[in-house]
C-alpha cells in the first residue's frame, strides 16, 4: 500500500483488530461488481526452516480460491475495469510463526515449572502461525481509493520443523483463511450491490 495515513483502528468482522479505512463514496449505490486480482504475496516469499515454499505456494492459493469462492457467491465478479466495478487487490506481507506468551498464572514458580517442562518437551514453548494481509479496493476506472486494511492473524499450533513434517503448513492457517474470506464477503455486500 503507498500510504498508511488513512488507517484507522477498528474491529474486525472476524474477531480481533485491524486497521482500516472506507471511503464513503464505496455503497451499493454506486458499485456493483468486483475484479478480483490474483492474491499476491508482497514481498516475495522467502522459505525459511519454519515455513517451506510448497506451504506458501498452497496458503496463496487456498486464499486465492476462498476469495474468489466467497465473493462470488455474494457479489458479481468480472475480468474487466468499467464504471461500477471495484478494483481489489490482496497481498500476503507477512507468514510465520509466534512464540506463544506466558500468561500471569505461569509465572508463579510451579506454573513456570510445569510450563517449562511442557515446553522442553515438546520442543520448547509453544509456537502459533501468524499471517498478515494487506487489502486495497480502488475505482476500475479512476482508481480513487475506495477501501484500504490491514490486518494479522494467528492460527492454529506449529509443530516445530526438527519433529518432522513441521512449521507452518496449509492446515494452521486454513480456518483463519476461511473466517477472513467469508468476512469479506460480507462485508463486500455493505459496499457493492448483492448479485
Amino acid at each position: 500500500m503507498p500510504d498508511y495515513s488513512r488507517l484507522q483502528k477498528s474491529s474486525a468482522v472476524a474477531g480481533g483488530n485491524r486497521l482500516a479505512y472506507v471511503n464513503p463514496k464505496f455503497t451499493p449505490a454506486h458499485y456493483n461488481a468486483i475484479k478480483l486480482d490474483p492474491v499476491v504475496y508482497y514481498p516475495a516469499p522467502q522459505p525459511t526452516a519454519d515455513i517451506s515454499m510448497e506451504a506458501l505456494t498452497q496458503i496463496r492459493k487456498e486464499m486465492d480460491k476462498a476469495l474468489r469462492e466467497k465473493l462470488g457467491a455474494k457479489v458479481r465478479l468480472v475480468d474487466r475495469a468499467g464504471p461500477g466495478v471495484a478494483h481489489v487487490r490482496v497481498a500476503i506481507t507477512a507468514v510465520g510463526v509466534e512464540t506463544r506468551t506466558l500468561k500471569a498464572y505461569q509465572f508463579v514458580p510451579v506454573a513456570l515449572a510445569l510450563t517449562g517442562a511442557k515446553a522442553v518437551a515438546q520442543g520448547g514453548l509453544p509456537r502459533d502461525a501468524t499471517i498478515a494481509i494487506e487489502s486495497q479496493v480502488t475505482d476500475s476506472v479512476s482508481g480513487e481509493l475506495l477501501y484500504a486494511a490491514v490486518r494479522g492473524g494467528t492460527g492454529e499450533r506449529v509443530v516445530d520443523a526438527a519433529q518432522g513434517r513441521g512449521g507452518v503448513q496449509l492446515t494452521s492457517l486454513q480456518p483463519l483463511i476461511g473466517e477472513w474470506s467469508t468476512a469479506a464477503a460480507n462485508a463486500a455486500q455493505k459496499h457493492i450491490k448483492e448479485k
